[in-house]
């Protein structure tokens, strides 16, 4: 194998960095590895070679310190990426699941565990996508319990029917695919709906104020020029505009989207993005309609189809009977 020279020096690095008694102070380290391996520095024969060395290297104890706890928890993720393992993957969100640990950190592997997903869907699992959502779970009801008290659900006949918020973890340019489906979806509520929109970018995609140390992290792009704007162009449409910085999940940022949000009390709120903590606990007041139902594909008749529809249902009083049953198959938010 002419790679395994290379296999050898990566071996030796990554094992001394799970050895060591402070894995935080090897941070940096652990960064640049992670990102030369993933980036093409080993084939894929290369990769599980490497693995497997590393397997057989490393030892955990059952009892675990914390500072243990953190080595497993980078050496699970780190075999994740080199093996595309379904049965690692199911491993690494069972330990996340298990770990003492701040529930902020929590939420931060689970969102790395995420993007693993979203990469490599093969690895995904019934045992899996079980132990995801009730970690999810999990962190909704710690930053519920952190806001504490937040209101009653707000009826329809005090809501705003000219009125819609769209939330969306990511906000970039119309070429980013989110950030188009978000602009084809506040397009047609302004023209063809005839409603006002509020577009909120979370900024919460994949968190990395609370970090974990990990042979790579995933964080993602913001715009920071949109940090102080008050309105984006939607197809020369002025749209108000709304976004978090950078510390998301926050509580303090969370509040001040719930407060917008009563303080506008629209119609209802379309989530863009899945898995968004800030969607699922605005739900608890008004209806939130999952983007992707109303924005399965870019065609601007079936958005406007959809949207007309579910309004047609909240109206009716319809919707929480639908909404039950994509929480039921699709796990949304």
């Amino acid at each position: 194998m002419n790679e395994l020279p290379i296999v050898k020096e990566y071996e030796n690095r990554i094992v001394e960095i799970l050895s060591c008694d402070d894995i935080t102070e090897c941070f940096d380290e652990m960064l640049q590895i992670g990102a030369r391996i993933i980036s093409g520095a080993l084939s894929q024969e290369g990769k599980r070679e490497l693995a497997d060395r590393i397997r057989k290297s490393v030892y955990f104890l059952p009892n675990e310190d914390t500072a243990e706890m953190l080595r497993h928890i980078a050496y699970l993720h780190l075999m994740v990426r080199l093996t595309d393992s379904k049965d690692f993957y199911t491993e690494f969100l069972a330990y996340i699941d298990g770990i003492r640990i701040d529930e902020r950190y929590r939420f931060f592997l689970l969102m790395q565990a995420r993007y693993l997903s979203y990469q490599k869907p093969y690895i995904i699992t019934l045992e899996s996508d079980r132990l995801f959502h009730k970690i999810y779970k999990r962190s909704k009801k710690f930053f519920e319990c952190r806001l504490g008290e937040i209101g009653n659900y707000i009826k329809l006949a005090d809501r705003r029917a000219d009125q819609t918020i769209i939330l969306t973890q990511q906000y970039l340019t119309d070429t980013h695919r989110e950030t188009h489906l978000t602009n084809l979806i506040a397009q047609e509520i302004m023209v063809s709906m005839c409603q006002n929109t509020f577009i909120i970018n979370t900024n919460d995609l994949l968190p990395v104020s609370n970090v974990v140390p990990l042979f790579g992290i995933e964080g993602h792009n913001s715009m920071q020029y949109l940090a102080n704007a008050n309105n984006v162009y939607v197809r020369g449409l002025a749209v108000p505009y709304f976004q978090c910085d950078d510390r998301m999940p926050s509580e303090d940022e969370m509040r001040i989207i719930i407060e917008t949000i009563k303080d506008i009390r629209p119609e209802y709120i379309i989530s863009c993005g899945d898995h968004s903590i800030m969607a699922s606990i605005a739900a608890k007041f008004l209806p939130v309609i999952p983007g992707y139902q109303i924005a399965p594909t870019d065609d601007l008749q079936t958005i406007r189809e959809n949207l007309l529809n579910y309004r047609r249902m909240i109206e009716e009083k319809r919707f929480w009977q639908i909404r039950f049953k994509v929480q039921e198959n699709k796990h949304s938010v």
